[in-house]
């Protein structure tokens, strides 16, 4: 179990916990509007909780996406670009985007939820309370309003931004796009040989989107230091790791962040009826 998959397991005991609380406290000097809105969020526990079983599910569609590179995964000669996908043999380019379009598919759910649950705990009222559009981290925690106290947007933008944006954008070319967008292709090409390398034209139009910025080597709107950074090797698999493990990074913070800071609202603002 990962960082990430840890809090969000505790979180959502916390969340549970506060919402289990409420209830000693509804019919107390409480005015009646402060206490639905408590209650509404900390009803948010079920799908926090509910979002721990995706991990393994995760876990397992990465496996799948490292198998076909196996040498007992490949059919005939590596030249004949055959490979078993479970136990169907196929051409490689398309286990290779079958594979990844799983896994994209899956961890993209798991960072869509909890934005939608810190959002709602911590984003202004016009995010938090919008009844029909759930909380999106690209579109709204890397929006251009400020949508979180204490300036938490800002560490979100210039910390994250970078690894966030292209795990994105690279999540919506595998499940919309699929081999190529516009004239672009994604890979360098569909020979097994070439694995998961990307195109460099393909780079160079994911930088355009995602606004890449550098310094002296390093990206910007990134933790990852500039030895560590993987970008310019253009392997795929690699950047997909150290991108989706930056983003898990963001989310355990932000979610913890959230989650004690609401269950902190209510001990605080709710002290004066226990005394």
């Amino acid at each position: 179990m990962n960082d990430l998959a840890k809090q969000v397991v505790e979180s959502s005991h916390k969340l549970q916990a506060a919402w289990t609380s409420l209830y000693s406290i509804s019919a107390s000097s409480l005015p009646r509007r402060c206490y639905d809105q408590w209650l509404k969020r900390a009803v948010l526990h079920q799908p926090l909780s509910g979002t721990s079983a995706i991990f393994e599910a995760r876990n397992m569609a990465w496996d799948l996406v490292q198998s076909i590179l196996k040498p007992t995964n490949i059919v005939g000669k590596p030249e004949d670009n055959k490979v078993r996908y479970g136990h169907i043999e196929m051409d490689f380019a398309v286990a290779r985007h079958l594979a990844l379009t799983s896994y994209v598919s899956v961890t993209w759910s798991i960072y869509d939820r909890l934005a939608n649950v810190c959002g709602r705990l911590a984003g202004i009222t016009e995010l938090a309370d919008h009844p029909k559009q759930n909380p999106k981290p690209c579109e709204d925690l890397l929006g251009k309003k400020d949508i979180l106290g204490f300036a938490g947007h800002l560490h979100l933008r210039e910390a994250y931004a970078w690894p966030l944006k292209v795990s994105y954008k690279l999540r919506n070319w595998l499940v919309h796009e699929g081999y190529e967008e516009g004239s672009v292709s994604l890979f360098k090409s569909a020979n097994l040989s070439d694995r998961f390398d990307l195109h460099s034209d393909a780079m160079q139009y994911i930088q355009n989107c995602c606004d890449y910025r550098a310094d002296n080597g390093k990206i910007l709107a990134s933790c990852i230091a500039e030895i560590d950074e993987c970008w310019n090797h253009g392997d795929l698999l690699r950047i997909l790791s150290q991108y989706n493990g930056e983003i898990d990074a963001m989310f355990a913070a932000l979610l913890k962040w959230s989650v004690d800071s609401f269950v902190g609202q209510i001990h605080a603002f709710a002290a004066r009826d226990r005394e």
